[in-house]
């Protein structure tokens, strides 16, 4: 027999889920997802650590810079996306926006897809048409994975010639390679009402509705390409950071090692669906670096210094925006209450 103590209990819990929004509910899967992250990564953090108190600040630094450079290029890509598709978008909130949607990225499944529809709140007041700030995001999606196949194409020809190819490289690169393909055929689908685009919608008049809004746009291709040079040089900035890492870790840098690790790691982030790859990146750039007869503890000191300059930094940047937000609301009531 239930007790009335847990009667009163159960109660409760369903009167708190009747109130709770969909807003409350995402952020309470948000923070549970969060705390799982970094239980999981807390090996990582710990030995991240060690490794920049044995770096030399020279190289430190330098990652660093090339990591406000990454923000701002990533920046460049949602303003020249807006601009393909006959939208703006200032700097300072492309910046924002890339911030806050890559902190969503790491803590939701399908984080990569899922992030492309947040908006923060500030920015939709400043956009006359909030529709175009989705079209942008799927231009801005798009060209993420397409500068990734640009880069990876000619370095995976080379391995191949080598005969030394990673493990799942292959299978990883031609699933990117299916996306790509299937995200083109459904786009021009949607937007000619072809057969593709009526088998997806049949029965299903808000599939109709949603697909309609969110892929039908005109392209400027001058833009587009724009946006994809900016994307291409995202990825130099990745390689370029993996070569400061093995700098940073007191050993004579290999670019060619810089350039199969990054593109390696790119694609293992592009198909994996769980917190960006957590062990998949660290695991295969670490294959590869020893593969170029990296002794293993300079090989994973300088996936550590990798991972710091193109995740830990922008992520903790993205986690200090949302403090930032939640400590003006905390004031703002405070003002309101008294």
């Amino acid at each position: 027999m239930k007790t009335k103590s847990t009667k009163l209990t159960s109660g409760r819990i369903k009167a708190f889920f009747r109130k709770a929004g969909w807003k409350e509910l995402l952020a309470i899967v948000f923070i549970i997802i969060a705390c799982y992250f970094f239980w999981k990564q807390r090996g990582e953090l710990r030995s991240l650590g060690t490794s920049l108190l044995n770096t030399s600040q020279l190289w430190l630094w330098l990652g660093i810079a090339g990591t406000v450079v990454y923000i701002l290029l990533q920046a460049g890509m949602y303003v020249y996306s807006f601009l393909a598709i006959g939208g703006r978008i200032s700097w300072l909130h492309a910046i924002e926006l890339y911030l806050k949607r890559n902190v969503i990225a790491v803590f939701l499944p399908a984080g990569g897809i899922t992030a492309l529809a947040y908006l923060p709140s500030n920015i939709k007041e400043n956009q006359d048409n909030v529709q175009q700030v989705h079209h942008a995001s799927v231009i801005y999606g798009f060209i993420g994975i397409f500068s990734v196949f640009i880069v990876a194409v000619p370095v995976l020809l080379y391995l191949w010639v080598q005969g030394s190819s990673v493990p799942g490289t292959g299978a990883a690169f031609i699933t990117v390679s299916v996306l790509l393909i299937a995200m083109v055929l459904l786009v021009r689908s949607i937007q000619s009402k072809g057969s593709l685009y009526r088998l997806v919608i049949k029965g299903r008049p808000k599939t109709e509705k949603f697909l309609t809004d969110t892929f039908s746009f005109d392209l400027s291709m001058k833009q587009f390409w724009k946006a994809t040079l900016v994307s291409v040089f995202i990825e130099v900035i990745g390689i370029v950071h993996l070569y400061i890492a093995l700098l940073g870790s007191g050993v004579n840098p290999s670019l060619t090692a810089s350039i199969i690790g990054y593109i390696v790691a790119a694609i293992f982030l592009i198909i994996s669906p769980f917190l960006r790859g957590m062990g998949a990146i660290e695991l295969s750039l670490t294959f590869i670096l020893q593969k170029y007869h990296y002794p293993t503890v300079i090989a994973v000191q300088s996936m550590l210094l990798f991972r710091f300059y193109e995740f830990w930094l922008p992520l903790l940047v993205g986690l200090l925006l949302y403090a930032s937000k939640g400590r003006h609301l905390f004031t703002k009531r405070k003002v309101q209450e008294a």
